[in-house]
């Protein structure tokens, strides 16, 4: 049982032992953190108070007593309960002290009319003695999908994948077209929305926290420093002894290396595009994980950041297209994952229309993405200096991000590596002259 799972320690009471145990595991603590928020309650520590914030949608909650507590198996930092079907409890397992992205996110952007978000129900705050509030938990209303864009896109994919390879010879790719369809009118959806949101966050504000402001030189410098320090990193990591499963990755990593010196002076160049253009919120760690595929829309979750950066870092404005790029980057990871991984055995003219497919995936999908995207924020009052700015500075994004992801998979999934590893050559390719040697198609397709 999961409060067994979870022990911490056995404990004796009389002649009953039991365990010391994360109340995460026991659904009478998911009911009463309910209880409490809606009766508005405080309580006195030690070290402050424990407020219960309700929201106004809390009233419209009709839970009953012994509502069905779930608990979601999802790759996170935090822990999250479902209650009934209708609240969702975040519980944060890394706290920091100062407001919450994920909280203040979701109220701007419900208070100012976009919805695509988990709507907020109320937070469960420690307000220290010096009256700084640390933010304990979460509470939304349950949004009902089928799934997150990731999980949903991967299983989508699959399904044109397996239909292509089992086409008889001589069949044209192009009559296999609905799934790709499917999958063009998901990202048009999500640039859309995407673009929606980001209209909102551009208005002015009275709120010094989402007060828009014109991109100045420093704000291009530190883009330019965050990038040229994640490629650092990455080549690192490229230098270091590693087998590859396979020759061709390994001449990926030594041509990447052999031109490192002209990558680490992209950063500095791409950044000066940025000037003029807008520096505002954004929701700063976004990809298709982070998205819920709900009736047929997008509904965009988790605002809180990475949780091990600093929160003053995560709340800090920056370009709305480092979330362009985040996604643009989803679309090629799970482009590259398909074409690396599941392939075992296939003949050569399978794997060709296996390839094929993925292909007409990523180039669908990054088009359709960013065409909606630009017509749905086109109000955005950027004052790009050329009319190829934006693209300058999109590049320098999907480069920092790119050897990010080569940073997060050499420390955590080491098998994963190559998939990172054919985003940042393509990246490579498309931008540096002379660039020499094969790159998967996959990862090279320019966005748009």
């Amino acid at each position: 049982a999961l409060p067994q799972q979870l022990a911490l320690a056995r404990v004796r009471r009389g002649q009953s032992i039991g365990v010391l145990t994360d109340a995460f595991a026991l659904d009478a603590f998911a009911r009463r953190l309910l209880e409490l928020l809606a009766s508005n309650t405080s309580i006195t520590t030690a070290s402050g108070t424990l407020r219960f914030v309700p929201s106004a949608r809390l009233a419209s909650l009709t839970l009953q007593p012994d509502a069905e507590v779930r608990r979601l198996n999802v790759e996170q930092s935090n822990s999250s309960l479902v209650i009934g079907q209708q609240a969702l409890i975040k519980l944060f397992r890394r706290i920091q002290p100062g407001p919450h992205p994920d909280a203040e996110m979701a109220h701007y952007l419900t208070e100012h009319g976009f919805n695509n978000v988990a709507p907020p129900l109320g937070e469960i705050v420690e307000v220290g003695a010096d009256g700084v509030p640390t933010l304990l938990a979460l509470v939304q209303g349950f949004v009902f999908n089928q799934g997150d864009a990731w999980s949903w896109s991967q299983n989508t994919l699959d399904r044109a994948i397996q239909a292509v390879v089992q086409l008889p010879d001589g069949v044209a790719l192009d009559e296999q077209v609905d799934v790709i369809h499917e999958l063009s009118t998901a990202a048009t959806i999500l640039g859309r929305r995407l673009g929606e949101m980001h209209t909102v966050l551009a208005q002015p504000s009275e709120d010094p926290a989402f007060a828009p402001s014109a991109t100045v030189d420093g704000d291009c410098a530190r883009w330019a420093d965050s990038a040229r320090a994640q490629l650092e990193a990455a080549f690192a990591v490229l230098a270091a002894p590693r087998e590859w499963p396979d020759p061709q990755q390994r001449q990926l990593a030594e041509q990447l290396t052999a031109r490192q010196t002209a990558l680490l002076r992209l950063p500095a160049q791409l950044a000066k595009a940025g000037t003029g253009s807008l520096c505002m919120r954004i929701h700063g760690d976004l990809h298709l994980g982070q998205v819920l595929v709900a009736s047929g829309d997008a509904c965009f979750i988790d605002f809180e950041g990475e949780p091990a950066r600093p929160l003053a870092e995560r709340r800090a404005k920056s370009s709305p297209l480092r979330d362009v790029a985040g996604m643009l980057r989803s679309f090629g990871y799970l482009a590259a994952s398909a074409a690396l991984f599941g392939g075992a055995g296939q003949s050569d003219a399978t794997q060709a229309r296996k390839r094929g497919v993925i292909e007409r995936f990523l180039q669908v999908s990054d088009k359709a993405f960013v065409t909606a995207y630009t017509q749905a924020s086109k109000s955005i009052p950027h004052r790009w200096s050329t009319p190829e700015s934006w693209r300058t500075l999109l590049d320098l994004f999907l480069l920092e991000k790119a050897a990010y992801e080569i940073n997060y998979e050499a420390a955590n999934r080491p098998t994963w590596l190559p998939v990172p590893l054919r985003g940042l050559a393509g990246l490579a390719a498309r931008l540096l002259p002379h660039w020499s040697g094969e790159v998967p198609p996959a990862s090279a397709t320019p966005p748009g």
